[in-house]
């Protein structure tokens, strides 16, 4: 730690101090001079005036150096020669000296005026040099008075410390150890940039989030029980659960096989919608099996639809049938294009775009999947 130079600062304060009371002087010497200039000027007025009085004695006949008379229009003994006449001219030549010496002074005084405020800049150029290196001075003490601590005291140490090794050339081992740390260090980053570890709760949070609001969605759009009420994915039971207000009721409660087909094929829709629009590594494609036996009386009336329009308007519930079947629509058009459904069903529906997505005919009876005839047991 540098000492603390007190004396420093006890110079400068003198040196400032001497500084003011110069320019304290230099500027009662302006004063003075303004002074000496303004009672100049006062009895120069004072003088002309008098002068101007007195300088009609001009015109008196006698000339003055030779004494001669010189005014023809008046009689030669007008009493001038008298001691008043002289006391008059006297006091004239008197004026005219005073005159000329203080018209002479003006440019002297004027040039003294002119030094004493230059002299006056100086000064005060100087004094505020003085006060910055002053307050420079006071900053350093105190900053000084901050470093007491052994913490602080430490820390500069190992500035220096750190200063000087970095002006060393490290050997090749040093070297090596470094560049590897850095190399090893931008992997790490790159790693944790992309699995997200710094991340990966909220991010989990912001898909489930994501995944939960098409959910809803989706049941709405079934007619699903509850569907008034936020769903969601809930990972601890893997299950779906309804927010209900007061308390959640999950889906092995809410009973019903179309509840039950509305919240796993709008759970599984909302995830492959995410992972569609996401790119996530997911197959594009979803095989469902019989989706709409649900919405039909019995499964042998739903059997006996055997992919039969009629059949199919006949026994099971259009709406909900239909329903079913356009959202799967609207899923691979909107929601998730280039996604592909694969549905095996016995309904059957007369509109013009549903029969368009049939691959083939019905299956119907005859021969329909596996033909009657075939041996019903096992052959010895």
């Amino acid at each position: 730690m540098p000492e603390d130079d007190g004396q420093r600062v006890l110079s400068i304060e003198n040196d400032v101090i001497g500084l003011r009371e110069r320019r304290r002087e230099v500027q009662r010497r302006i004063e003075a001079a303004l002074q000496y200039s303004k009672r100049a000027d006062s009895f120069q007025a004072e003088v002309n005036e008098q002068h101007d009085r007195l300088n009609s004695i001009k015109a008196l006949p006698f000339k003055k150096g030779t004494g001669e008379w010189q005014w023809p229009f008046a009689q030669e003994n007008l009493g001038l020669s008298q001691p008043v006449a002289k006391v008059l001219l006297g006091e004239l030549e008197s004026l005219e000296r005073e005159m000329s010496a203080v018209v002479g002074e003006r440019p002297g005084l004027d040039a003294y005026l002119a030094e004493q405020r230059k002299a006056l800049d100086e000064v005060t150029d100087q004094i505020r040099a003085k006060e910055v290196e002053l307050s420079s001075a006071i900053a350093a003490s105190e900053v000084i008075a901050q470093m007491e601590s052994r913490n602080n005291a430490a820390s500069r140490v190992v500035g220096r410390i750190s200063l000087f090794l970095e002006g060393l050339v490290p050997d090749t081992e040093v070297e090596r150890l470094q560049s590897d740390e850095r190399r090893l260090k931008a992997k790490v980053d790159e790693l944790e940039h992309r699995i997200g570890a710094d991340e990966s709760g909220l991010r989990l949070a912001s898909t489930l989030n994501n995944i939960s609001m098409h959910m809803s969605e989706y049941i709405r759009t079934l007619g699903g029980e509850f569907s008034e009420f936020p769903a969601r994915l809930d990972l601890a039971n893997l299950t779906v659960a309804i927010d209900r207000p007061g308390r959640p009721i999950s889906m092995g409660r809410t009973g019903g096989g179309e509840n039950h087909l509305a919240y796993h094929l709008a759970a599984i829709l909302a995830l492959h919608r995410f992972a569609a629009n996401n790119r996530q590594p997911l197959p594009h494609f979803l095989m469902i099996d019989q989706p709409t036996q649900v919405y039909f009386p019995s499964i042998d009336v739903y059997d006996e639809a055997g992919g039969s329009i009629e059949r199919t308007e006949k026994d099971a519930d259009m709406e909900a049938v239909r329903r079913l079947f356009e959202l799967l629509r609207r899923f691979v058009e909107k929601d998730a294009p280039g996604f592909q459904i694969i549905i095996t069903e016995h309904a059957n529906l007369r509109d013009g775009w549903f029969q368009a997505a049939l691959v083939e005919p019905p299956w119907t009876k005859p021969p329909a999947l596996v033909p009657d005839d075939w041996p019903e047991g096992a052959q010895g």
